[in-house]
């Protein structure tokens, strides 16, 4: 491993953690946190450290090299990415930066998922929250306070809902209101027919066009969507009353029990009855709707 801090000028100030065992099994927790004013000269490369990196840059420019591609992040926007990748990263001014290295149960299958929905260099509304809630950080412990690990824990998890800022195309932007216009429409009427070209006329698009946004906003296909919000009403029926699966069936818009049982076998992992005899929520009315 390479790691040449230089460039850091005294100004800055930094902390570090060591969390115990008990705390890295079950909380996230934190590293490493500071406050850095930097020169042209800082640069950090390593092949792999094990923590994420979370850095709002206040000033200048942080400049961040991971596999062949190269981001840069200016005044105002966010870094996050994954240290156990090869990355390099370093800056070309003067730059000021808040940064946390943190750590966690599934904190690296999230930061994944956040890169993937809103990319390595974030530029959102949220960066300000972000950007308070770092420097709130480092003046809580400058004052040398200490806090639970539920606490620290709290702390990190609010950074990472601010981090989830989905990329949103303009098309997509333009068009919200007329996506959800058809989500409504799909919930408020699962148990009848529900077609493409009704919920594409809703939204008013064409069938090809409302597919593509429909997709980019939910991440399924208007048929996929349709059958969830199908197996989601079938599971509150199941669990809610005593109707036979026949009705369950008819109620969410499948013509017979055969249709049900299969797409709800494959998308929940059981079939409805043994839904039903683990999700059982007390003695049901069989005239409950």
């Amino acid at each position: 491993m390479q790691n040449f801090e230089i460039g850091i000028l005294p100004s800055s100030s930094c902390f570090s953690f060591s969390p115990a065992i008990q705390t890295q099994k079950l909380f996230y927790y934190h590293t490493w946190c500071g406050h850095f004013y930097c020169t042209d000269e800082y640069y950090v490369k390593r092949e792999t450290y094990p923590p994420l990196l979370l850095v709002y840059v206040c000033s200048g420019s942080f400049h961040v090299e991971l596999g062949r591609k190269t981001y840069t992040a200016t005044s105002g926007q966010v870094v996050f990415f994954d240290c156990a990748q090869p990355h390099h990263y370093y800056t070309t001014e003067q730059t000021e930066f808040y940064y946390l290295h943190f750590d966690g149960p599934q904190a690296h299958d999230l930061c994944h998922y956040i890169n993937k929905s809103s990319g390595v260099v974030i530029d959102s509304a949220n960066n300000a929250d972000i950007e308070q809630a770092l420097a709130e950080m480092l003046h809580f412990y400058e004052k040398g306070n200490s806090e639970s690990v539920f606490a620290t824990s709290g702390r990190i998890y609010h950074l990472l809902t601010l981090l989830d800022n989905p990329l949103v195309s303009p098309r997509l932007k333009k068009n919200d209101d007329s996506i959800s216009r058809a989500i409504s429409h799909i919930r408020a009427h699962v148990g009848q027919k529900i077609t493409l070209q009704e919920l594409a006329d809703i939204s008013g698009l064409s069938v090809y066009y409302f597919s593509h946004l429909f997709k980019e906003m939910t991440g399924q296909s208007p048929n996929e969507f349709i059958i969830h919000s199908r197996i989601d009403q079938a599971k509150t029926l199941l669990a809610c009353t005593n109707y036979p699966i026949a009705e369950i069936a008819r109620q969410v818009g499948y013509p017979n029990s055969g249709n049900l049982i299969t797409h709800f076998t494959q998308r929940v992992g059981c079939p409805p009855m043994q839904f039903r005899k683990n999700n059982r929520i007390g003695p049901a009315d069989p005239q409950l709707p």
